[in-house]
């Protein structure tokens, strides 16, 4: 992003890659961070961040550089061209339109971070409703139990975030209105599915200093996540699962400190077709099995990231 070019960015030697089980095109995250560092000064120094935020701000700056980079903008009129170009010869083959329900765009930030969503509001008094599309480039849903003391996997978390839940709110069609039941759906999927887990609670202490407490409930990772469920009536239900190919670990008690470790999928081997689990820690790489990715009780409790992808 910005200055960080090629030039800018030292590779790993082939030894140290092989030893620490990466590719020899992977380049050292510091000269990230430092860009990072220019354009906001909220991650700068040594303290505990929040690499959820970070992650978020990476990808809006990315987005913002991309969306203002000229040669998009010569890729907008090309496609102007064409498009006329094809509305005035009403004879040919007209292409089969993609599904509505997959997002398109030229952006890789859209392809991948665009997850649109219509949300509604209905008066409960009148029933006079109004809705809106909002735009998610990750979810934050909520860590939980069942009655029973059972974990929620992500499914059940998913379902707790698109359930309808009443909003005191004024109607703009009746006076007695000031209550509505709002509902989401989903309109149209990226490539990615961006998870982030709400762990850290605000709670009081007794001498009324507010804290943030991490809760350790287990997550139960599995390999593959379906979100048909949640499309909108109105859009034919998408076919294909996203699968998993990254998970990020808080390891701490607090928000204000801990340590990031990060479990993801690489081809280690640039003959191999097949992707391995790799376990990082700062420099070092491990390989690891799926089990250990989604099976590991630690993992689960400090599981705070999850990252799937559309195959």
């Amino acid at each position: 992003i910005g200055a960080l070019k090629e030039v800018d960015v030292p590779l790993i030697s082939p030894d140290v890659a092989r030893n620490t089980l990466l590719t020899s095109k992977a380049a050292n995250p510091s000269a990230l961070k430092k860009q990072m560092d220019v354009l906001t000064e909220k991650f700068a120094g040594y303290e505990q961040r929040d690499a959820h935020e970070f992650l978020g701000d990476l990808v809006d700056f990315l987005h913002e550089e991309l969306a203002n980079d000229p040669s998009s903008d010569e890729k907008d009129d090309e496609l102007k061209k064409s498009e006329e170009s094809n509305s005035e010869d009403s004879d040919a083959t007209v292409e089969e339109e993609k599904p509505a329900t997959v997002v398109t765009t030229d952006l890789p930030t859209d392809e991948y971070f665009h997850l649109k969503v219509r949300v509604c509001l209905k008066c409960k008094s009148c029933g006079y409703s109004r809705s809106k599309e909002e735009l998610y480039r990750h979810l934050s849903i909520d860590v939980g139990e069942d009655d029973q003391g059972e974990s929620w996997g992500v499914e059940r978390s998913l379902e707790h975030f698109f359930q309808a839940e009443d909003r005191e709110v004024n109607c703009e069609k009746c006076k007695d209105g000031t209550f509505a039941t709002q509902t989401m759906e989903i309109i149209s999927r990226p490539k990615a599915i961006l998870l982030h887990f709400k762990r850290f609670i605000v709670t009081q202490r007794d001498n009324g200093e507010m804290v943030l407490r991490k809760n350790k409930a287990k997550i139960p990772l599995k390999d593959s996540l379906s979100i048909s469920s949640f499309f909108s009536s109105e859009e034919e239900k998408p076919n294909g699962l996203y699968h998993l190919c990254g998970v990020v670990h808080h390891v701490g008690n607090t928000a204000f400190s801990g340590h990031y470790t990060t479990c993801a999928k690489r081809k280690l081997e640039e003959e191999s077709v097949e992707e391995q689990w790799v376990f990082f820690d700062d420099t070092v790489g491990q390989r690891r099995t799926i089990n250990y990715v989604t099976g590991n009780e630690t993992n689960q409790k400090n599981c705070y990231m999850a990252l799937y992808e559309l195959k």
